[in-house]
C-alpha cells in the first residue's frame, strides 16, 4: 500500500510538471509568435478581433473554421489583450492535446507501463517533428516536409484536440458493437445517444478545421464498409454509423464550397493533378514525419496486430491524406500554400500517439526476456524516437532564432 501511494505521488508530480511545462512553454512560444507579422497566429488573431457577435454573417462568412476565432474573440471582447488571448487559446488547446495523448497512450498500455513514463513520453509527443537531415532535403525541418506538430498555425491546435476525441470515439462505437453482436445478433444497435454524441464530435471537429475529416471520412468509410461486407445482416448498426457521419459529410462539403469560392466570391480554388515530382515530395515528407511510428509498426508486429482498429484507422488516415495531398492543390491566392497537407500532418500526429503506446507496451512486456537481437531492434526504435525529439527541439530553436516557420 505504501509503495502504491509513492507511485501515485510520482505519477502526479510527473504528470502535472509535464502539463505545466507544456502549458507555459506553449504560451511563451505562441506569445512570441504573435509579434511576428508574417506568422499565421497574428493573421488569425486579426480575423478574430473583427468578429461581431451581433452580426450572424460575421460568423457564417468564416464557416470553414470558426471555433478558434470565436474563443479568441470572446476573450478579446471580454477585455483580454488580443496578443494574450490568441496565445492563451493556442496554449490551452496544446495542453488539451497533451492530456488526451496521455489518456490514449495509457489506455493502449493497459496498465503495463508505469504512469510516470507515460506522462513523460506523452510530453515528448507535443514537440516531435519530422527528422532533421542536412539541407536541402528538409531545410528548417518543416519546409517541404511538414510536422505532426504545426506550431505556427493556431487552428491546427484545435483540430488536433478534436481529432484525439473523434477517432477514439469512432472506435468506441465499433468495439461496443463488437462486444454485443455475438449475443444480440443481427438486431444489435448502438444506443441512439451515442450516435448523437459521435455526430456532435464530428461537427465540432469540422468547426475547428476540416482537415481531420479530410482523412477520417474516407478512412472510416473503408473500415466500416469492410465490416459491413463481413456482417451484412447487421445493416441496422451500420445505418446508424452512416447517420452519424452524414451531417459531418454535408458540413464538410459546405466548408469546401465556401473555401473554394463556389458559394461566395473568393480568391482561391482547387485543382486535381498528378506529377511524379509532387508524389515523391509528399511521400518523402510523410516518411520523414513518421520514421519512428512506421518503424514501431514493424518492430511490434505480431500476428493479429491489425485487429487493433485504432492502429488500422490511423494508418488509413495517413494513407488517404497522403494520396489527397499528392493529387489536390490550390489555385489563386493560396497557390503553393500546401493547405491540403494539414490532413497529412494531423494524421501523422494520430499515428504517433498510437504507436508510442504500442511501442511502450511491447517494450515493457518483453522486459527481462529480450534476446540480443530484440534489444538492438528496440534500441534502434528509441534512437529514432530521440532523433524526432531532437529535431523538434531544433525546430523550436529555428523558430525563435529566425523568426520564421520556414
Amino acid at each position: 500500500m505504501q509503495e502504491l501511494k509513492k507511485n501515485r505521488v510520482r505519477w502526479g508530480i510527473a504528470f502535472f510538471l509535464t502539463a505545466a511545462v507544456v502549458l507555459i512553454g506553449s504560451l511563451a512560444m505562441f506569445r512570441w509568435q504573435y509579434w511576428l507579422t508574417e506568422m499565421d497566429l497574428r493573421i488569425h488573431a486579426s480575423i478574430a478581433a473583427d468578429f461581431d457577435f451581433a452580426d450572424l454573417h460575421s460568423i457564417t462568412s468564416r464557416i470553414s473554421y470558426p471555433v478558434w476565432h470565436l474563443i479568441a474573440s470572446t476573450l478579446y471582447q471580454l477585455g483580454m489583450p488580443l496578443d494574450w488571448a490568441a496565445a492563451l487559446v493556442c496554449a490551452l488547446f496544446k495542453l488539451c492535446n497533451y492530456v488526451l495523448s496521455y489518456w490514449l497512450i495509457a489506455r493502449i498500455c493497459k496498465g503495463q507501463v508505469k504512469p510516470v513514463w507515460i506522462a513523460l513520453i506523452a510530453g515528448t509527443a507535443m514537440i516531435v517533428t519530422g527528422v532533421y537531415v542536412a539541407d536541402p532535403l528538409n531545410p528548417g525541418v518543416y519546409l517541404g516536409v511538414g510536422s505532426p506538430n504545426v506550431w505556427h498555425n493556431p487552428t491546427q491546435q484545435a483540430a488536433i484536440t478534436t481529432m484525439l476525441l473523434c477517432v477514439p470515439y469512432v472506435l468506441y462505437c465499433w468495439y461496443d458493437f463488437e462486444a454485443r453482436v455475438e449475443t444480440e445478433g443481427e438486431k444489435t444497435m448502438l444506443p441512439w445517444y451515442r450516435v448523437l454524441i459521435l455526430a456532435a464530435l464530428l461537427i465540432i471537429s469540422l468547426a475547428c478545421k476540416p482537415t481531420v475529416m479530410q482523412a477520417l471520412l474516407p478512412a472510416a468509410f473503408v473500415m466500416f464498409l469492410v465490416e459491413l461486407c463481413r456482417r451484412p445482416r447487421n445493416w441496422r448498426y451500420f445505418g446508424q454509423i452512416v447517420l452519424a457521419f452524414l451531417p459531418a459529410a454535408a458540413y464538410f462539403l459546405l466548408q469546401y464550397l465556401y473555401y473554394t469560392g463556389v458559394l461566395v466570391p473568393f480568391t482561391s480554388g482547387v485543382e486535381v493533378g498528378f506529377s511524379w515530382a509532387q508524389c515523391w515530395k509528399v511521400l518523402r515528407g510523410t516518411l520523414l514525419m513518421n520514421v519512428f511510428p512506421l518503424y514501431a509498426v514493424a518492430c511490434c508486429y505480431r500476428k493479429g496486430i491489425f485487429k487493433n482498429r485504432l492502429l488500422v484507422l490511423s494508418l488509413l488516415m495517413v494513407a488517404f491524406s497522403t494520396v489527397e495531398f499528392m493529387l489536390f492543390s490550390e489555385t489563386g491566392l493560396r497557390e503553393g500554400h500546401g493547405n491540403f497537407g494539414w490532413a497529412n500532418m494531423s494524421s501523422s500526429f494520430m499515428l504517433w500517439v498510437v504507436m508510442l503506446g504500442v511501442f511502450l507496451r511491447s517494450f515493457c512486456q518483453e522486459n527481462g526476456g529480450r534476446t540480443l537481437v530484440r534489444k538492438l531492434i528496440y534500441g534502434a526504435g528509441w534512437a529514432l524516437w530521440l532523433w524526432h525529439v531532437a529535431s523538434g527541439i531544433y525546430y523550436l530553436y529555428f523558430l525563435v532564432s529566425t523568426g520564421s516557420a520556414f
